[in-house]
C-alpha cells in the first residue's frame, strides 16, 4: 500500500481556501474534509448564537477535522483537508505527527484584499462575519495563519489574481518524499474568491 497523502489548504479567511480545495480534491479525485462544512452542519443542528456559542463551536469543529484525519490515514486514505489553521494549535502538532506524506498549499492575499472579501461575502449567518473584520486584520498582522509547522511541501500562492490550479495539480499528485521544502513556491495569483 502506497503511503496516503493529505494535501492541507490553509491560510487567513477569505484567501480562497474553499474554491482552491474544492477544485484540487475534484482534480486529483480526493475526498474533502472541509472546516466550514462541519461548523455549518453544527450550526444547523444546535442552533446558531453569539460570538462565544460560534468560538465554542469553532473548537468542537476542528476536534471532528483531527478525528475524521487520523481516521482516514489511519485507513490509508489520502484526502483534502481544508481551513484556516492556526500555528501553534493542537490540530497543528496532529497533523505532524500522521504517517503521511504532507503537501501544504498556504492561500494568502494583500491584506486589504482579505479585508474586502470578507466584508462583502456570503456565508452561513452562524459565522458572525460582521462581528469579526478586526479580529481578521488582527490574525492577519500577527501572522496566525502562516504555513504551518508541518513535514513535507509548503506550496504558497497568491490568491489575488488567477492560479493554474490544473498545474498545481499535477504538481501535488507528481511531488514525493516526507521533507520540509524550505524553498517554498510561490504561485502567482489565484482568481479565488470566497463566496
Amino acid at each position: 500500500m502506497t503511503t496516503p497523502v493529505v494535501v492541507v489548504v490553509q491560510g487567513p479567511p477569505a484567501a480562497g481556501k474553499t474554491t482552491v480545495a474544492r477544485e484540487l480534491a475534484a482534480l486529483l479525485h480526493l475526498p474533502l474534509i472541509a472546516k466550514d462544512t462541519i461548523k455549518e452542519a453544527l450550526f444547523d443542528e444546535l442552533g446558531t448564537g453569539d460570538l462565544a456559542w460560534s468560538a465554542r463551536l469553532g473548537a468542537a469543529t476542528y476536534l471532528v477535522l483531527g478525528a475524521l484525519v487520523e481516521e482516514s490515514a489511519g485507513t490509508g486514505a489520502s484526502l483534502v483537508l481544508e481551513g484556516n489553521f492556526v500555528r501553534g494549535s493542537e490540530l497543528e502538532a496532529q497533523l505532524a505527527a500522521l504517517p503521511t506524506r504532507i503537501v501544504q498549499v498556504h492561500c494568502s492575499a494583500p491584506l486589504e484584499l482579505l479585508l474586502e472579501r470578507y466584508a462583502s461575502r456570503r456565508r452561513h449567518h452562524g459565522h458572525l462575519d460582521n462581528e469579526r473584520i478586526d479580529a481578521l486584520r488582527e490574525a492577519v498582522e500577527s501572522r496566525k495563519h502562516d504555513p504551518l509547522e508541518l513535514p513535507g511541501e509548503t506550496i504558497r500562492i497568491d490568491t489575488s489574481g488567477p492560479v493554474d490550479l490544473a498545474a498545481l495539480a499535477v504538481r501535488i499528485a507528481e511531488t514525493g518524499g516526507s521533507h520540509r521544502d524550505e524553498t517554498v513556491a510561490t504561485w502567482p495569483g489565484a482568481g479565488c474568491h470566497t463566496g
